[in-house]
């Protein structure tokens, strides 16, 4: 068991929930933040329009922030103006002189409770890293997931302290960082489990927005079409519609270092067959 001294207990961090029509989770993910034995600082949910109690009992826990945002038909799961919802609580932050790390959490997510502590602890100790998380059980990824991922502020204020507003956002971030020269990394000791099978509810037409993701972050045909042809395994007509998403004409593409890192990287990994690499491709 990793041990804390008082410096890692005063680690200062804020964490932001983006819910929508959680009620039925939203209080076990506000417990599991709540009683870590490193207690962040600011907790901020951003009700995104539900339309159930969700906004009413994240306000019953004390020292929660919660935003509500106005009622919407539309479901933005997958969708670039998502990057609106985890924007709105990014900006409570923006001025915040004392946040050190920022914790983005599904309104399902489960933490064990010394996450925050060895997590932040691991990563004062190589302040190389930008962004880490656990990993989520039963599930495998070569990369920091989007829920559970732990950002080191003064990163991500570097770089504007948002999500850009195009499709994989959240993808966006981690290929920012190696771009700059910081790290990213995945815990596997670390176990964070959700109330809910991710994915479990996406209709096939959904994943044409991740091949836009793909397209927009500059994807060479090679990795696309491998990444695709294994996604195929799990969701045959999700892969199809990701494959149009990836050829389509879509031009609101990442700025242009950032993609021409991509396919260096792309390219490089390829041609020397590194094995992480092509893990990654097909899980992460």
């Amino acid at each position: 068991m990793e041990s804390e001294n008082k410096n890692e207990i005063n680690t200062k961090v804020a964490v932001v929930i983006p819910a929508r029509n959680e009620a039925p989770r939203i209080a076990k993910t506000l417990d599991s933040i709540l009683n870590q034995d490193l207690k962040p600082y600011r907790v901020i949910v951003i009700n995104d329009g539900s339309s159930d109690k969700t906004g009413e009992i994240a306000s019953s826990f004390n020292g929660v922030e919660v935003v509500n945002r106005s009622d919407r038909t539309e479901n933005l799961v997958a969708k670039k103006e998502l990057a609106k919802t985890f924007n709105i609580g990014l900006d409570k932050l923006q001025n915040d002189n004392d946040c050190e790390f920022i914790l983005i959490s599904g309104a399902d997510l489960l933490l064990s409770k010394n996450y925050l502590s060895i997590i932040t602890k691991r990563m004062k100790k190589n302040p190389k890293i930008a962004v880490s998380s656990g990993m989520i059980k039963n599930e495998f990824s070569s990369v920091p997931r989007g829920p559970g991922r732990v950002v080191r502020y003064d990163f991500w204020k570097k770089i504007g302290l948002n999500y850009p507003v195009n499709y994989w956002f959240e993808a966006y971030l981690l290929l920012k960082a190696e771009s700059i020269g910081f790290e990213n990394n995945v815990y596997d000791d670390l176990v964070l489990e959700t109330q809910r099978t991710t994915g479990s509810t996406y209709e096939p037409k959904r994943y044409y927005y991740y091949g836009l993701g793909l397209r927009a972050l500059g994807y060479t045909i090679p990795y696309a079409i491998a990444r695709i042809l294994l996604f195929a395994k799990k969701k045959p007509k999700g892969a199809y519609y990701m494959l149009k998403g990836f050829f389509s004409d879509y031009d609101d593409l990442y700025e242009s270092d950032l993609r021409d890192y991509v396919k260096k990287m792309q390219r490089h990994n390829i041609s020397h067959l590194n094995h992480k690499y092509i893990k990654r491709i097909f899980k992460g």
